[in-house]
């Protein structure tokens, strides 16, 4: 909507686990609507406001790798280190970002981490406009993150409306971004209309021991756009995600549509189809906003946002 978002979850501001649940079972997130009281200090990604010295811009043919559990930037070609992040963990005062903005959700924790998730990929088209153009910032997202604790980190290929630290105004457009425990990363903004189709992936690249490889794009755009990471914790926990800031009417800060239907959901493990349930949760109980499961299959699975 994290076993370690910290992307993309958590102490994730709102949202806490369930007691007497599993650890991976987060409760409903408490409303977003009364906007934090941000710093000029600050910008927005999809892990909520961050510090802007925190948050980074990737370009194409870099990657971030963690090494003795520092946070690094490394150019693809030479693996040379361009900049060096600092250490991945938190300090137990930092607050967590996450959450904040987490309007409605579904999400799945693979149950088996001994057989890992090694891609996720959804479809879904670019809503309308809203037609009221405010301050508003709306991501919509598929991601995948090692848990839901302070040092959770967050994968995920991005659709937004409106500005973020990535960029953004008035229009949609898509990139992707990697947010760890303490830092933010995002590929080139791209601009993209409404109704356009697109398919978010996210893939495993290479495993060793504890440590995995990921990338997330943006199927048939460019290379620019997309994030890259390598040697960290294993991404078991998958969403489908509605996330909003600055959105003080609903009925009309929101796309026109009904819903933005997340269709052909295909998680696998290796080669397998993964066998998924999905939960849903979202920031106000009973209200317009929320994840409707449609279908857990996979291939073909469907989770419909309802933005009224």
């Amino acid at each position: 909507m994290f076993k370690h978002f910290r992307f993309l979850a958590i102490a994730w501001l709102a949202i806490l686990i369930i007691p007497g649940c599993k650890k991976d079972s987060p409760d409903i997130a408490k409303s977003s609507t009364q906007e934090p009281t941000v710093s000029s200090d600050q910008v927005l990604t999809p892990a909520g406001y961050m510090d802007k010295s925190k948050v980074h811009y990737i370009g194409d043919g870099y990657h971030l790798n963690v090494a003795n559990g520092r946070l690094q930037k490394l150019e693809t070609k030479t693996g040379r280190i361009i900049e060096d992040y600092g250490e991945v963990t938190r300090t137990p005062s930092q607050r967590v970002p996450y959450a904040t903005g987490w309007i409605a959700y579904a999400y799945w924790s693979n149950p088996n981490t001994s057989n890992p998730i090694t891609y996720f990929t959804t479809n879904w088209t670019v809503p309308n406009v809203p037609s009221n153009k405010g301050s508003q910032t709306i991501f919509l997202f598929n991601g995948m993150q090692d848990g839901l604790t302070s040092s959770s980190y967050i994968i995920q290929p991005v659709l937004q409306w409106g500005p973020s630290a990535a960029g953004g105004g008035k229009y949609w457009a898509i990139t992707n971004w990697y947010v760890s425990g303490s830092s933010a990363f995002y590929g080139s903004l791209i601009t993209v209309s409404a109704g356009t189709s697109l398919q978010g992936v996210m893939q495993e690249t290479a495993h060793s021991g504890s440590n995995y490889s990921y990338s997330s794009s943006f199927t048939g755009y460019s290379s620019a756009s997309a994030i890259s990471v390598t040697n960290v914790p294993e991404a078991y926990w998958a969403a489908e995600t509605l996330e909003s800031y600055g959105v003080s009417t609903p009925s009309t800060m929101y796309p026109s549509n009904t819903d933005v239907a997340m269709t052909s959901i295909q998680i696998l493990q290796g080669t397998t189809n993964a066998s998924i349930s999905w939960s849903t949760a979202q920031a106000v109980s009973g209200s317009a906003q929320k994840a409707v499961v449609i279908s857990n299959s996979s291939p073909g699975g469907e989770v419909d946002i309802h933005f009224r």
